[in-house]
């Protein structure tokens, strides 16, 4: 079954506040929820952390079965998620390897954001 997602915008023109509704298809529903599947739909580069991943749930003395659970299904966001815009994906992880490599430096904290727009915690 096709699963969508719909999202909704209100944008500031010259006439006043107009709401716009976009349908997004879900790119939840391209990628099977086997480990065979989202394994084939990672990227690359993130197939050798998946594969350790596995590994090491999957060699225990003892299978733990949620952990197993939840390892599948935190993957298969990732899949989907990288498979929804893989330039946006790309984008992500070129800033991260920027900001940890020091060559791009970190924005505010969200606590500076938030103190510059009043709001209190």
């Amino acid at each position: 079954m096709e699963q969508a997602s719909w999202e909704c915008r209100v944008l500031s023109g010259p006439l006043g506040a107009v709401m716009t509704v976009q349908r997004h298809d879900s790119p939840y529903s391209q990628i099977e929820r086997t480990f065979t599947a989202v394994r084939a739909a990672l990227p690359p580069a993130n197939v050798a952390a998946f594969d350790a991943e596995l590994e090491e749930i999957t060699h225990a003395p003892v299978v733990n079965l949620a952990a197993l659970d939840d390892f599948l299904s935190a993957w298969w966001r990732i899949a989907a998620r990288a498979a929804a815009d893989p330039a946006d994906w790309q984008r992500m992880h070129r800033e991260a390897e920027q900001l940890q490599s020091g060559a791009r430096t970190a924005g505010p904290t969200m606590a500076e954001v938030q103190a510059r727009r009043g709001v209190q915690r």
